[in-house]
């Protein structure tokens, strides 16, 4: 039975009515003989359509004549075959062309027979039409006349009894195993609802105007001969079994970990299914998406909630069709041979039915369609909305066609930590091992909570004998493959390894538009932070450089450069199958990838490949790292991400020297307040540089500079003289005394000589240094400024506070010239030139130069930079010594917070300040003072 083959017919006046046909040629139309024919008059011709709405041609409206039988003469007589055939007028459809196959049923024992009808009953309440999947018994044995009796599952409601409800249905063919033995021609007398009766034709093949017709109109190979059909040898009933499954339910795995994702599917899916009649669980690979759809359908199962489970492994679409054909095989007696036509005769059956009487209800049905590949797939494939069945998809999946009206995503993510624990406990403790909660809490932690790797990992830990703390030692140093079992050692009757899991999901990906992107994307994001990946990064110069010059791009010649809206293309492509989670709202950490795809990824990385990857992460960061240092979310993000590509990229940061994020990273961390955390990150690359430059390398003496100072900012000054001397020595040595970084090094011995209290020394140093770099920079070189700066302070500690102030007055228009009025370090001018008027005892001058500042560091570094709190502060402590303590406790006690927040509670600053309040609160005698000058930048 072919459901494009079903027609709808209207004949003309005066004859009305409606009924059903079968399409048994290109424009011949089988139907019974009193809907075109009725009282002695024949309908002079009828409207038809051709098709049915849920397959892929949908319906055609033609024009038809009768063409057989030729004659009215004796139609009316006893005996007459109640059968009519009707011409169109033009092809319904070109793209049928397969013949009829006729039958006659034989033997005693019943047969599966299914057609598809129009009839009254199944009118909606707005008169629409609807179709109606006729099914049920044919008994050879059991007589009506001449004609077949056709015992029925679905019929009309008590309410509808007295309206002739099966009109409309004649003219249905009849199949059963694939061939048409009969025209549905209306209930007998007497026989009630229940049961329909329809017209053998294989008594009518031999008639010579049929078999003329049929040569002349229907599809090429139609023949006018009937197959026998009997049930198969030991079958004594064709009929389903109810409740009945197809396809097999995955079986539930060991120390199944109930989850807040399961609660969720039966609150949105409710007792009978009926609550949202699509559910769509989304997750990444190995979130345990097939196991949950699998309990659900156990329970529906267990609890009589359904009649009939259908589960498919939806990976393809000639799978679904396979799963929806064998359905039909089973409960409709479809052809076999004929998987496409069984489909869509499976897919009408589906369709929401009129109810009869107590036991005539259509079956409850799940159609689970696991682990869908491809949304298309479904095309002319989805499962109708019925309030009697429901539907359920897995899926990786996350395109658009998967949700609108009647359909619901479930976001299926990982364990909770508390559940990761609980599985790998109850694990374990089924063989007889335990292990301590703190460790397994770490290693599913380790794991990512996925819940594939926990169970894989736990059956590792059991088959190898590890204890747990051995194995998270060999997880951290080896590759998945090595720490997992391999695919013969895989629990739960698991098909994939967590190394293997997202493999399949990477090949599509990179098969989606633009074509080739999604991989290398894929393989940049997995060296960095999975908790978050600035959308800026990843679609940088230096990665749409990457993309446009991997290997999987087109020839050379025929290349063209990425654009950063293909880069989001291919974002969206892994977000579609759910490689990563992209997030465009939240641009700053737009981009996170689970660590265990990361690492999988990273697993297969060749080292060449590997360094050239880190190499572009690395340019990525430096491009989209913010001119200014201001502790914001997204430097925040870009510190974090520069750790991770720190502990994945091995020696590929330092291969080409010591890559400038290194640099920036360590920067970034002390011009925000974190100078433990920038002295010990300068110490790792200087340990790094070392070992893999040599101690003379240019870089190594550059990281051992931005080393000294933030040793000095961390508050061990004489440490930081001591490693800046050892620094210019080894400088003067290597590059030379008048070399740019080394008058850079010499202007920070300067700094820090003065810092540690020898202000003498320093001011000596600091004009020989003054002059050395008149002579070789400029006196307008910033260097050269910096160090005039420096000395400007040395004067102001040494007693000459009068001179300091001249000093940097002077200094402030030539930075303005050189470095612009908005640069940091014109600023941080400005700001010692308020610093040294409040020494001088201008509190009341210090104060208006100040509050030109603060508009213009907020507005520059932004409110939370250490250098606009320290503004603050010192706006704050020339109010209380201009005389207003009260609005100077004020200020200090606002600002307070803020420090202990940005820079933390032992940060100097926060401890000036918190003295200073207590002062002016009466509470302390003195307060400390706060640094003049930042640690001078590393040259480019």
């Amino acid at each position: 039975m072919d459901a494009q083959r079903t027609v709808y017919i209207k004949p003309d006046q005066p004859v009305g009515g409606s009924g059903s046909g079968y399409l048994i040629g290109p424009r011949l139309v089988l139907t019974a003989l009193h809907v075109v024919h009725d009282g002695g008059v024949r309908a002079a011709g009828a409207t038809v359509w051709v098709g049915h709405p849920r397959t892929d041609t949908g319906v055609h409206k033609r024009s038809a004549t009768v063409i057989w039988p030729a004659s009215d003469a004796a139609l009316d007589s006893p005996g007459v075959p109640d059968v009519a055939l009707l011409h169109l007028d033009q092809d319904a459809d070109a793209g049928l062309t397969t013949a009829v196959r006729w039958g006659r049923p034989q033997g005693d024992t019943p047969l599966v027979y299914s057609g598809i009808g129009i009839p009254a009953f199944s009118t909606s309440a707005d008169g629409a039409v609807q179709y109606e999947n006729l099914r049920g018994e044919l008994a050879p044995l059991t007589t009506a006349g001449r004609r077949w009796v056709l015992d029925c599952k679905v019929w009309p409601a008590a309410a509808q009894q007295k309206e002739r409800p099966w009109a409309g249905a004649s003219g249905a063919a009849i199949f059963i195993r694939g061939h048409l033995v009969g025209v549905a021609v209306e209930y007998g007398t007497g026989m009630g609802e229940r049961r329909l009766t329809a017209e053998p034709v294989h008594r009518l093949l031999n008639d010579p105007g049929l078999a003329a017709a049929l040569a002349e109109h229907g599809f090429l190979g139609t023949r006018p001969t009937a197959d026998d059909i009997t049930a198969p040898t030991g079958e004594t009933t064709a009929v389903a079994v109810w409740p009945h499954q197809v396809g097999v339910i995955p079986r539930q795995a060991d120390c199944f970990q109930h989850r807040g994702a399961a609660e969720e599917l039966q609150e949105a899916m409710g007792d009978g299914g009926a609550a949202a009649p699509i559910q769509v669980l989304v997750g990444t690979g190995g979130v345990g998406k097939t196991q949950l759809a699998a309990h659900h359908a156990r329970q529906y199962w267990a609890k009589s909630a359904v009649d009939l489970v259908v589960w498919v492994t939806a990976t393809t679409r000639e799978a679904i069709i396979g799963a929806y054909a064998q359905a039909a095989v089973e409960i409709l007696d479809a052809d076999p041979a004929r998987p496409e036509q069984a489909a869509q005769t499976f897919l009408a059956w589906l369709e929401p039915k009129q109810f009869g009487d107590k036991g005539s209800r259509s079956p409850r049905w799940l159609v689970v369609l696991d682990d869908l590949a491809d949304p298309a797939d479904l095309r002319r494939l989805w499962p109708p909305t019925s309030p009697s069945g429901s539907t359920l998809i897995t899926t990786r999946r996350q395109d658009a066609p998967l949700t609108g009206p009647g359909r619901r995503l479930i976001q299926v993510g990982l364990f909770i930590p508390q559940e990761s624990t609980a599985y790998l406990t109850t694990t374990l403790a089924a063989h007889g091992r335990h292990e301590p909660a703190e460790q397994l809490a770490a290693l599913a932690g380790d794991l990512g909570h996925l819940p594939l790797a926990l169970s894989q990992a736990a059956a590792y830990l059991i088959e190898a004998r590890l204890d747990c703390a051995t194995y998270r030692t060999r997880l951290a140093d080896r590759t998945l493959s090595d720490v997992l079992p391999d695919s013969s050692g895989l629990p739960d009757d698991q098909a994939t390894t967590v190394a293997a899991a997202w493999s399949l999901s990477i090949e599509r990906a990179d098969t989606m538009r633009p074509v080739g992107l999604a991989r290398p994307m894929l393989q940049l994001a997995a060296l960095l932070d999975p908790n978050g990946i600035p959308h800026t990064v990843l679609t940088s110069s230096p990665v749409l450089t990457y993309l446009t010059e991997h290997p999987a791009q087109t020839p050379d010649a025929d290349r063209t450069p990425v654009t950063a809206e293909e880069a989001d293309y291919a974002l969206q492509a892994l977000r579609r199958l759910s490689l990563i989670d992209h997030a465009p709202d939240s641009p700053h950490q737009a981009v996170h990838v689970h660590q265990l795809i990361q690492r999988a990824v990273r697993d297969r990385m060749p080292a060449d490949q590997r360094d050239r990857l880190a190499r572009t992460a690395a340019d990525a960061l430096l491009a989209a790292w913010p001119a200014i240092y201001r502790e914001t979310v997204l430097t925040q993000t870009l510190r974090a991400n520069t750790d991770a590509l720190i502990q994945h990229a091995g020696d590929s940061l330092y291969k080409q020297g010591i890559h400038d994020v290194l640099f920036l990273t360590g920067t970034s961390l002390g011009a925000t307040g974190q100078a433990s955390a920038a002295m010990n990150h300068f110490a790792q690359v200087t340990e790094q540089a070392q070992d893999r430059l040599g101690l003379h390398h240019p870089d190594t003496l550059a990281a051992r500079n931005d080393l000294s100072a933030w040793v000095g900012y961390a508050g061990h000054k004489s440490t930081a003289v001591r490693l800046f001397t050892d620094l210019v020595a080894d400088m003067n040595r290597v590059l030379g005394p008048t070399h740019a970084t080394t008058l850079i090094a010499r202007n920070n011995l300067v700094h820090w000589l003065g810092q540690a209290g020898d202000v003498a020394g320093a001011s000596a140093a600091a004009l020989k240094l003054l002059s050395l770099q008149h002579q070789t920079l400029g006196p307008e070189h910033p260097d050269t400024l910096t160090t005039r700066n420096n000395l400007a302070a040395l004067l102001g500690y040494s007693g000459d506070v009068a001179e300091a102030v001249i000093i940097f007055a002077q200094l402030i228009p030539v930075r303005e010239r050189v470095l612009g009025p908005e640069h940091p370090h014109t600023l941080t001018t400005r700001h010692n030139l308020a610093h040294w008027q409040g020494k001088a005892g201008d509190a009341a001058g210090a104060m208006v130069t100040l509050a030109e500042l603060l508009p213009l560091r907020e507005r520059v570094l932004g409110p939370d930079h250490p250098d606009t709190l320290l503004t603050r502060a010192e706006m704050a402590i020339w109010q209380g010594k201009a005389g207003d303590e009260s609005g100077a406790a004020t200020a200090l006690a606002e600002l307070l917070p803020q420090l202990m927040r940005v820079l933390g509670p032992e940060h100097p600053h926060t401890l000036a300040v918190r003295d200073r309040l207590a002062f002016e609160q009466g509470s302390a005698a003195d307060a400390a003072e706060t640094a003049d000058e930042p640690a001078a930048a590393r040259e480019p």
